[in-house]
């Protein structure tokens, strides 16, 4: 049922466009399209063939630019870990991926696992062609669980083209 149903049939509901930025990018730079986007969690980060490399975080990022706030008790936060990082390349952390032909249950799986709130969609030569986020594994769900009880509450369309 709702473990079956395709990527490229929900990854458009909620997020139909990806973020990203190439590697030189500044964090301030980053933050300001996390500020412009607040449904925004992750800034996926590319090469110049639009080849997925990374991920930047909206948590990461936070560390990162409050560093000098973080109060000394929470020794598990190493501010060295930040010093010198400037770049989306400094920041990034490898990334996750799924498919448009993986399920909804294997993009489920990676979330949970990864703690991601989304995770990018990837064609077969790891180029971005998308995003896939928590809110729409839940519309598909909660669409689902309504059409078998035959409710009508909230029907949404899964045919939103993407132009990479």
């Amino acid at each position: 049922m709702v473990e079956e149903v395709k990527i490229k049939d929900m990854r458009m509901l909620v997020t139909p466009y990806p973020s990203f930025v190439e590697k030189n990018v500044s964090a301030d730079d980053i933050a300001k399209m996390l500020i412009a986007n607040p449904n925004l969690k992750s800034i996926y980060v590319i090469d110049d063939e639009m080849r997925l490399v990374g991920r930047v975080t909206l948590k990461k990022l936070i560390k990162h630019e409050f560093m000098d706030l973080v109060p000394s008790a929470f020794e598990y936060f190493n501010a060295l870990d930040f010093i010198g990082k400037k770049t989306a390349e400094d920041l990034m952390i490898p990334s996750d991926y799924v498919k448009d032909n993986d399920t909804l249950k294997t993009a489920f799986v990676k979330m949970y696992e990864h703690e991601f709130d989304e995770l990018p969609v990837v064609d077969k030569d790891d180029h971005l062609i998308g995003n896939i986020d928590l809110l729409e594994l839940l519309t598909i769900l909660i669409e689902k669980k309504e059409k078998k009880n035959n409710k009508k509450y909230l029907q949404l369309t899964l045919n939103r083209p993407f132009h990479r």
